[in-house]
């Protein structure tokens, strides 16, 4: 079907494929150029002759599942669509919504009824939070006396705390950044702190039972952060990677079999990530909306680039605006 898009987020992602940063893609793909744009909210123009499901007509406010999957290899027979080999992305292997039209799969696309169209862009992060606790185990229904800790308050990290908080859980993020402690305290964590304040580590070592989080979530991308998750997280706990990057550091992988931790990543969203955020969004309407800060027209979207990748004091979700 043919969209035209109404709302467009920049994400972390798609500034490291602004400046090149692609080693953590694989696969050959004719990069660049490319038109970004993976959270993606949109109108419905027209509709192919096979669709058949009646909320998807005309004149629909939708939200896009980014990804085209193949459905027969390994990772999509064990049902992990969201890491299929031949897997293609929209504003990544094809162009994406900063444009004037888009085409997308009727599977790939979610009414949102009554949502502004910026909260309806903001489904697609709030399905990779989703998805990242899901790795952990943690999901509605199976949060409540765990022991959370995200690492990065930004628009990821602070959807995962959003998610985490109302299923129950209780959260703490690590940021250096003031004003997100005050968003992530807003947003319910009971602690927001600064990862270089000297009593930070005793106070997360000894979180919980005493013995650190049952899982870390690192939503940074900075390599050097996964040594951190894994020396705060409680023996036998979890670690989730979920930002990007191609850059390496120093690990010392000693400490894993020393407490039994578990280390997982976490790709993008599954279909049944992102109807769980359609929902979560639909019941947080006011959260979500305050964690989108900036929205900028589609002739501004060198601004808005510039504005997300300078992170400024007050800067969280980005939005570009397609007239």
């Amino acid at each position: 079907m043919a969209l035209r898009p109404t709302a467009v987020g920049i994400c972390g992602s798609d500034i490291h494929y602004f400046h090149g940063d692609i080693g953590a893609l694989t696969g050959e793909s004719d990069w660049y150029p490319r038109i970004p744009g993976h959270e993606v909210s949109g109108i419905i123009e027209s509709i192919g002759p096979d669709v058949t499901d009646e909320r998807l007509r005309p004149g629909a406010l939708v939200a896009v599942w980014p990804l085209e999957t193949c459905g027969r290899c390994y990772p999509c027979l064990r049902g992990k669509e969201n890491a299929c080999s031949a897997i293609r992305i929209l504003g990544v292997h094809r162009d994406g919504g900063m444009a004037t039209r888009v085409l997308a799969s009727a599977s790939s696309v979610f009414p949102v009824q009554d949502l502004p169209p910026e909260s309806a862009a903001f489904v697609e992060p709030m399905s990779v939070a989703i998805h990242a606790l899901s790795q952990a185990g943690l999901r509605e229904g199976r949060a409540e006396g765990v022991h959370l800790l995200v690492l990065g308050g930004g628009p990821i990290g602070q959807a995962a705390l959003l998610a985490a908080t109302t299923w129950g859980a209780t959260v703490a993020v690590l940021d250096p950044k003031p004003d997100r402690w005050a968003t992530a305290e807003r947003l319910g964590a009971v602690l927001a702190l600064d990862p270089e304040a000297p009593d930070t580590i005793t106070r997360i070592r000894g979180w919980g039972e005493g013995v650190g989080p049952d899982i870390v979530v690192d939503t940074t991308g900075v390599p050097s952060v996964l040594q951190l998750a894994a020396e705060l997280v409680a023996p036998t706990g979890t670690v989730v990677a979920v930002g990007l990057t191609g850059r390496s550091a120093p690990f010392s992988p000693g400490i894993l079999p020393e407490k039994e931790i578990t280390v997982v990543g976490s790709s993008c969203a599954a279909r049944a990530d992102f109807a769980a955020a359609v929902r979560l969004v639909h019941s947080r309407p006011d959260a979500v909306a305050s964690l989108i800060s900036h929205v900028l027209p589609l002739h501004r979207v060198a601004e808005a680039f510039d504005l997300a990748q300078r992170s400024d004091a007050g800067t969280m979700k980005v939005m570009v605006s397609v007239p």
